[in-house]
């Protein structure tokens, strides 16, 4: 202890107040400075990242509700719309299971069963796959609000659904599977089978006849005029009669 009491001594001297008030102080102030930014900036940075958290939980139950509504009315809709709801429910799933929240996997899990019974429901039932799509839309709010829920809400029914087999309710899939399989493959030979409307093309001019109808034209412009051949007499007619004569048979016909 004698080093302690060493020390209090020296500080209590000139010498030890200037370096403690010039250097241990201002080394202190600025170490206690910097851990009171750090926790600033890590509490700033936790709030930004929960609240990325949210936005993204929120993307993702709104995903999923709206998967739900087109779920609900799955035998409405045609082919082309049930794939692409199809991926729609993939994306949605796994965005959820992707986020960093308490219960994720269960809310994706259950998400994924009711979606198929709503699938189920919609063929013959809709009463049942509104009140379905109900149920789902508020658990998936109530677990939005507070996701450490997830095991009060989604937890008992998963476990429920792990030990259920309901041999209708597997007669009822199949059947759904296979009407929707022939369905398909009537919609797709009924497109493969209409026939192709082909549309004539516009029949081309042909440019040789014009070409040599030119040619003609043009060879008769330049070409002479055709020789005038007389005709030979014939034996009726009558034999000329020389001018004497006719000028005095003018004359007789004057003087009388």
């Amino acid at each position: 202890m004698q080093w302690g009491n060493d020390l209090l001594t020296w500080l209590a001297t000139d010498d030890g107040q200037r370096v403690l008030f010039s250097s241990v102080v201002p080394a202190v102030a600025i170490v206690v400075a910097g851990i009171i930014a750090a926790l600033i900036g890590r509490a700033a940075s936790k709030r930004v990242i929960a609240q990325y958290q949210r936005d993204a939980l929120t993307a993702a139950v709104q995903g999923l509700v709206l998967a739900g509504r087109k779920a609900a009315g799955w035998n409405a809709i045609g082919t082309i719309e049930r794939v692409q709801v199809d991926h729609l429910i993939a994306e949605a799933e796994t965005r959820i299971r992707l986020l960093p929240v308490p219960g994720a996997a269960l809310a994706a899990n259950w998400s994924a069963h009711q979606l198929e019974d709503m699938k189920r429901n919609s063929a013959g039932f809709s009463f049942q796959a509104q009140q379905l799509l109900a149920e789902y839309r508020d658990r998936l709010i109530a677990w939005n609000e507070k996701p450490r829920r997830a095991k009060k809400l989604f937890g008992a029914d998963l476990e429920r659904w792990k030990y259920e087999a309901d041999p209708e309710e597997q007669k009822l899939v199949a059947e759904q599977v296979e009407w929707e399989r022939g369905h398909t493959q009537a919609e797709h030979e009924k497109t493969v089978a209409a026939p192709a409307v082909v549309t004539p093309a516009p029949a081309t001019p042909e440019s040789e006849p014009a070409e040599a109808s030119n040619s003609e034209a043009v060879a008769l412009a330049f070409a002479p005029p055709p020789a005038v051949v007389p005709s030979a007499p014939s034996d009726d007619a009558p034999a000329p009669k020389p001018a004497s004569a006719v000028r005095e048979r003018i004359e007789g016909d004057e003087n009388s």
